[in-house]
């Protein structure tokens, strides 16, 4: 009896430390070879879009709802001999899966990556989106917050998950990015 209450517990312990990670913001760093963290809210129904924290990065943007359950995130830290920049990819789960199985290649499907930098000096001349291309989203405090985007994309051509990251990406036009900077937000 006291090995199915100790078994209970454990379960109920591990349920409530998952429970308080289902938020929308992004905490612990999450490997490719991991499960990814789905991110499933509420649809907006006013814009169509869902607010996505992200609080190692300080700041929050609005990604399409048709993407939820559908992106995977990924952090990592560059240092710099002028401080920490942080990122998180942002990739369509499907794609990458089948990109890893097929080709042992673990980036396939990424959308972009958003990030911080530790100075407000930063110009890019913006090249083409998903050519390799960035943004600046703003610049404040000493941080520049900035996209940028893969200067390729993999994918498996010709099946539902190729039409949907396609979808996802906009086809590579510059215009379906433009939700990134109207939605993006300091702080939470």
């Amino acid at each position: 009896m006291r090995t199915i209450f100790f078994a209970a517990a454990i379960m109920l312990l591990t349920f409530t430390a998952c429970a308080g990670n289902v938020d929308t913001t992004i905490a612990d760093a999450t490997n490719y070879e991991q499960e990814p963290i789905l991110i499933t809210q509420p649809v907006t129904e006013e814009t169509g879009y869902t607010r996505v924290h992200f609080a190692t990065l300080g700041f929050s943007i609005e990604f399409p709802s048709y993407w939820n359950g559908k992106f995977g995130l990924h952090e990592f830290d560059v240092e710099l001999d002028f401080g920490t920049r942080r990122h998180v990819d942002v990739y369509h789960i499907t794609t990458r899966q089948e990109v890893l199985e097929e080709f042992e290649h673990p980036y396939g499907g990424r959308i972009l990556t958003l990030g911080v930098s530790p100075r407000e000096d930063y110009t890019y001349d913006y090249p083409p989106i998903m050519a390799g291309g960035t943004i600046i989203l703003a610049q404040s405090d000493g941080n520049t917050y900035f996209v940028n985007f893969p200067s390729g994309v993999e994918y498996i051509e010709g099946n539902e998950s190729a039409a949907e990251f396609l979808r996802m990406i906009g086809n590579w036009e510059p215009s379906h990015w433009d939700f990134l900077a109207r939605s993006f937000q300091l702080g939470r």
